[in-house]
């Protein structure tokens, strides 16, 4: 999937759609960056998932955000302060929620996602944030692309740019600060050795990588997808970062736990693995596909499912051997999250889509 999303062209604008903004929010914006109505949102590219409560909420193309009250039979579009796309989302609790995106966009809500405020934006940067996390209600950060890291202590009201504070694998326990070490960031100027893409220093990893994606892991650990075989951990709310080196050079774009001991991650042309001792280790896996992978969730019956590029379902009953399903549609998915009564929500070129569990035995 190109790094710059793919909008697709929907049309029949609903006329006369009120422009409704919290009371917080910080500067207001013009009625042209909102992003507008329309009856088939549900179908356009659709690139973030996330659950609160009984609400499930998605955006994508168009500042597009959708939520549904019912499991994902039915969706209503929400307006937002921006018609960039929007590329991932964190909710803190039922009213407490953020969204990030191209342009280096943030949106926050206190409604649930009724209405959003817009907290970031600096398109001249050109630099689209990808994923967003917050440990409480004040202390979160924003990823994305080249190495873009924003860090905020007042709830997404403000931002903030920083440098990713990695440690050296050696000095990981003792809690040892590399990126802060002045002597080490002249070591890297003068003498690293940059391979063809410039995305990654035998002496330490870049800060130019892009970061996919952040999940949370087993042991209250965060895992941070990047490119060039890279994986950070950080066990401090992201306050610091491990770089760990499962065997293989390309992009990851994301990770599920099958369980409440291992992580599984994946990415380019269908790389899998899986670690049982927090990324210090990986086992590849097996499937029968090479499309790149983008998204996955534990399923309700304990099984793993991960979806990726040619409409590719990977199923797994153990987190271990996988069953393909294949849409006959072949469009790419990006995400999916297991609904309550047994149902999987999808995300990607064809919208957003409830499938229930006959669709996955095929």
């Amino acid at each position: 999937m190109p790094r710059n999303s793919r909008a697709l062209v929907i049309s029949l604008l609903l006329a006369g759609a009120p422009l409704v903004a919290p009371a917080a929010c910080p500067d207001p914006v013009p009625e042209s960056d909102w992003s507008t109505l329309k009856p088939l949102a549900s179908r356009s590219l659709m690139l973030g998932i996330a659950r609160v409560g009984d609400t499930l909420v998605v955006v994508g193309d168009r500042g597009h955000v959708l939520i549904s009250e019912d499991e994902g039979r039915s969706w209503n579009q929400k307006r937002t302060p921006t018609r960039a796309p929007l590329t991932g989302l964190w909710f803190h609790d039922r009213n407490l929620g953020w969204a990030v995106g191209h342009d280096a966009v943030i949106l926050r809500t206190e409604d649930g996602g009724e209405t959003w405020c817009r907290t970031h934006f600096a398109p001249e940067l050109e630099r689209p944030l990808l994923d967003i996390w917050f440990e409480d209600a004040n202390h979160g950060f924003a990823v994305g692309a080249y190495g873009y890291f924003l860090r905020s202590r007042d709830g997404g009201l403000s931002w903030r740019e920083e440098e990713l504070v990695i440690l050296a694998a050696d000095a990981a326990d003792a809690g040892e600060d590399v990126a802060g070490d002045d002597d080490f960031d002249d070591e890297l100027d003068d003498d690293a050795d940059w391979d063809e893409e410039d995305e990654w220093l035998d002496d330490g990893p870049a800060t130019d990588l892009h970061l996919n994606r952040v999940i949370p892991g087993p042991g209250g650990f965060l895992f941070l997808m990047a490119e060039a075989g890279t994986v950070f951990r950080s066990d401090d709310a992201g306050a610091s970062w491990l770089a760990l080196d499962p065997p293989y050079d390309g992009s990851f774009f994301g990770g599920v736990s099958p369980d409440d001991r291992s992580m599984i991650v994946y990415g380019l042309r269908g790389n899998m693995f899986r670690s049982w001792d927090d990324g210090e280790t990986w086992r590849r896996l097996t499937h029968p596909v090479d499309s790149s992978l983008f998204g996955g969730t534990r399923l309700a019956d304990g099984g793993v499912l991960v979806v990726g590029t040619a409409g590719v379902m990977l199923i797994s009953r153990e987190g271990d051997r996988f069953r393909l399903v294949q849409r006959a549609d072949r469009k790419a998915l990006v995400g999916a999250l297991a609904t309550s009564d047994g149902a999987v929500i999808v995300i990607g070129e064809p919208g957003v889509q409830r499938l229930e569990q006959r669709a996955l035995a095929e």
